[in-house]
């Protein structure tokens, strides 16, 4: 189009106030930006009657321009290109001019705005007929939140005609009945279905009838659909392995095979036919107020990224399929679990393609480009590939969320909580004791991790912050909740005065807010509200926080951390008692803390000093007694210097000692259980007895010693000793006979032991003549607690008969936590070391065959190993 120049005349539709009369040439400026442009002028809808015809017309771009400074109309003939008569409209922006003519008579028309007098802008030319055909529109029924069922009828229509319903998201005459169409046969009355709808959305209809030489419409109505479809967190999601859960279903549908609603870019209806970008988005709309999904599920999923559209074809496995008759992709995640996303094709103004033949799916991602177009992802059964589309060419949606559906268990309040700020040295639950956070976060945003479309505020006010009013690491007392709504405050100021208030509160549950009619435990903020209506964020049996709003546009949490949680996380110091004849050395170096998380299983510590021989030794677990009474620590390796060193375990002595609630491994010490007159009786770390101390144990520079910790049983009870003799593969012998023997693990005197440690199995069988794949004595759970655990075999009867064999062939072995004394094992020790009874052939030792019995005698000698000096 020509640039257009407006002189005097026409500074006044640009709002200036020239007389002209009295302007010489000098005053004339000169404007080359027009007011309107070629898509400015729109020709409308005509309404008809037999001999006459109502034209409508638009002109967008003259909002504030006097009436008087351009002049409405249309032209008009019988001729598509000769259309030389002229009417004048009336009306501003919306403009209509009437005309006539004879029954059947075509006439095309197209508006026209001329400004000044001077230029003119046309719109397209249209065509009508002048008819006595009629249309009405019904009423909407079956209305759901998604679909429904819409209504028409005619008089005097011709059968070739088409008919149908036009459907908008937005009212207006000529926005109606430029809509999207749903056609169907003429007929005196008919209905059709209107799927792909948003929940709780006005929609706009009109009845109408394409008569090919122009249109004629019914009344324009409207209906609202219905909010009764909830979207679920737990049950409309998949999590497929990626970084965001996906929807079973496309936006406007309510299963996997439904195509739904096919919008623009920022359509937020799903009937916009318009093909002017400026009608539509031109930034990103994922998690803005022009995001369709998180208007459309109530903020709980978003539409998806571009990235998030990429790993889904990067991450996922594709498959082209049908499932019920729809065809489309399947996605199966890393994790296995899959979705379905059917080929639902593409609209551009009223027209749809592409159904059952390529899937078109919208981002919320704009080209960075060029903004007049979206990011997609266009598929089809050949190719898949990330595409631009225009703004306005209309896409299916999928919806995707990260959000879960976390329940409200208003009973987990109940009892004490503490301010999270590290009075007792440790962050429980939160990274401090409070957290800044919009005054609109509630706990959909921050418990069900939903999306937030403001600029996300969450600031974690921890150690660094002093500012804030709190002294880190006071105790400001605590917060208790009653079952019967009443709550206890105990309050701590700074210097330790303490104060006790009572108080009553109610729970909504449904919008989690709590109504309390004194303080929140809070320390010493700033913050305004402190009491009455406030928005629960966060409650598990461990962690709270309660949001105080400041008006200010923010609230500020106070993070706490439960009585349970308090008790649960204690952890279990270990102290290091390790001193020499000197006197030189620690008595209570820290060799760590353990959690209760991590204290079942194994850990190791290094000391760094030097010891010149062990006089005192011992490690302290503190109050471990008291909260785990059926406990036992074992001593698996110690290196002095970095070299690892040998010890009689059998010689410690383990648990509380001195009674004082304290679990004790006790390995040398000349003032504790194994001493007598300042001499310990039995060193762990030498032959020598009845010393004072042994340099056996000394080290320079460090001490490192590896430990296990058992907090469900303490390794003392009854063991049973089981015979196993496999011939073969066949199922004879047997996995595991016992004729009645049980020894029994002592821990007696803070010291384990064996008590009645010799047994006699005999075990009779026919099945056994052939030989024996495996031959052992097997013991469940001793292994566990006793890995240095030791026994022989004394004799060997095979059908009444002593069998000679190699002792050190027979060997200590375990299946874990199950100790073995191994005779033979095709898969076992033995294999490896030789079998003490003969050689194999093949897996088989016949010389351990037996007619009639295999009697066993055996003796269990020690439970830690015993070290050769």
């Amino acid at each position: 189009m020509k640039t257009k120049i407006y002189l005097g005349i026409l500074s006044l539709v640009m709002g200036l106030t020239l007389g002209l009369a009295s302007c010489s040439d000098d005053d004339y400026a000169i404007n080359t930006t027009p007011l309107l442009t070629d898509s400015s002028v729109v020709t409308g809808s005509a309404d008809v009657t037999p001999t006459s015809a109502t034209l409508h017309g638009t002109v967008s771009g003259l909002e504030g321009q006097s009436s008087s400074a351009y002049v409405t109309g249309f032209n008009y003939g019988a001729v598509k290109d000769m259309l030389f008569e002229k009417v004048t409209a009336i009306g501003g922006e919306e403009f209509t001019a009437t005309v006539t003519g004879s029954l059947n008579q075509t006439i095309y028309y197209q508006a026209y705005v001329t400004l000044q007098g001077k230029v003119t802008y046309k719109g397209e030319v249209k065509s009508l007929v002048l008819t006595n055909a009629r249309a009405a529109t019904g009423d909407a029924t079956q209305i759901g939140a998604n679909k429904a069922t819409l209504a028409g009828s005619l008089t005097d229509f011709p059968t070739d005609a088409e008919s149908g319903i036009m459907v908008s998201g937005v009212e207006g005459t000529e926005i109606v009945r430029a809509g999207v169409r749903i056609a169907t046969d003429p007929k005196g009355s008919y209905t059709v279905n209107v799927e792909g709808l948003l929940p709780n959305t006005t929609y706009y209809y009109v009845a109408y009838l394409d008569l090919g030489a122009g249109v004629v419409y019914g009344e324009e109505k409207s209906f609202t659909t219905t909010n009764d479809h909830v979207f679920d967190l737990d049950n409309d999601l998949v999590d497929l392995g990626l970084s965001t859960k996906w929807a079973k279903y496309n936006v406007g549908a309510t299963s996997e095979t439904e195509i739904g609603g096919l919008f623009g870019f920022g359509d937020m209806t799903g009937f916009n036919t318009s093909i002017d970008p400026a009608n539509f988005a031109s930034a990103d709309i994922y998690k803005t107020a022009n995001d369709l999904v998180f208007s459309a599920f109530e903020g709980k999923a978003t539409m998806p990224t571009i990235a998030e559209f990429e790993e889904l074809f990067a991450l996922c496995d594709k498959e082209w399929v049908e499932v019920e008759g729809v065809a489309g992709y399947k996605f199966t995640g890393p994790n296995g679990n899959s979705i379905f996303m059917p080929a639902a094709g593409s609209r551009t103004q009223a027209t749809t393609t592409g159904i059952g033949v390529e899937g078109c799916y919208l981002s919320g991602s704009i080209n960075i480009s060029d903004n007049r177009f979206a990011m997609s992802y266009n598929f089809n059964s050949a190719t898949a590939t990330r595409a631009t589309t225009p703004v306005y060419q209309a896409l299916a949606i999928r919806a995707v969320s990260t959000a879960k559906n976390v329940p409200f268990d208003r009973t987990q309040l109940y009892g004490k909580w503490y301010i999270d700020n590290g009075q007792d040295g440790e962050q429980h639950v939160f990274e401090g004791p409070f957290t800044q956070w919009g005054e609109t976060y509630n706990w959909a945003i921050v418990s069900n991790g939903q999306p937030h479309l403001a600029d996300p505020v969450h600031w974690e006010m921890g150690t660094d912050n002093g500012w804030i009013g709190y002294t880190y690491g006071v105790d400001y007392g605590y917060m208790e909740f009653l079952e019967d709504g009443t709550v206890n405050i105990h309050r701590l100021t700074d210097d330790g005065a303490a104060t006790d208030e009572a108080g009553t509160y109610t729970i909504d549950e449904e919008n989690k807010v709590i109504d309390i009619d004194i303080n929140v435990l809070c320390a010493n903020t700033w913050v305004a509200v402190k009491s009455g209506k406030l928005n629960i964020l966060s409650l598990t049996s461990d962690g709270l926080q309660i949001a105080l709003p400041n008006n200010d546009g923010y609230a500020y949490s106070v993070n706490y951390y439960s009585q349970r949680k308090a008790e649960a996380d204690t952890k279990i110091p270990v102290l290091l008692l390790c001193a020499s004849s000197d006197g030189s050395g620690t008595w209570g170096a820290d060799a760590g803390r353990l959690s209760p998380a991590e204290l079942a299983g194994q850990h190791t510590f290094t000391y760094e000093g030097s010891c010149s021989d062990a006089m005192v030794f011992a490690l302290d677990f503190q109050g471990l007694m008291g909260k785990y009474p059926n406990t036992f620590v074992r001593i698996d390796e110690m290196k002095c210097d970095g070299n690892a060193i040998k010890f009689n375990a059998n010689n410690f002595f383990y648990g509380d000692i001195e009674g004082n609630g304290n679990y004790r491994v006790e390995l040398f010490n000349i003032y504790g259980k194994g001493a007598a007159g300042g001499n310990v009786l039995n060193s762990a770390f030498s032959n020598l007895q009845n010393v004072a101390s042994d340099p056996a144990f000394s080290f320079n520079s460090s001490l490192e010693v590896t430990y296990t910790v058992f907090t469900d049983g303490n390794g003392a009870g009854v063991y049973t000793p089981n015979l196993a003799t496999i011939p073969d593969w066949s199922g004879a012998g047997t996995w595991g006979y016992n004729a009645g023997a049980t020894f029994e693990v002592k821990y007696e005197d803070f010291q384990y032991s064996i008590v009645n440690p010799s047994f006699n199995i005999k075990y009779e069988s026919t099945d056994c003549a052939a030989g024996s794949i495996m031959t052992f004595i097997e013991v469940a759970d001793l292994y566990g607690f006793f890995p240095g655990t030791h026994a022989t075999l004394d004799n060997l009867y095979l059908d009444g008969t002593e069998v000679t064999f190699d002792a050190t062939k027979v060997l200590d072995a375990n299946e874990s936590p199950k100790y073995r004394l191994e005779l033979w094992n095709c898969y076992g020790s033995t294999k490896a070391g030789g079998c003490a009874f003969g050689t194999p052939d093949g897996d088989v030792i016949k010389e351990l065959g037996f007619s009639s019995s295999m009697e066993v005698k055996f003796t269990f000698h020690s439970l830690f190993a015993v070290p050769q000096w």
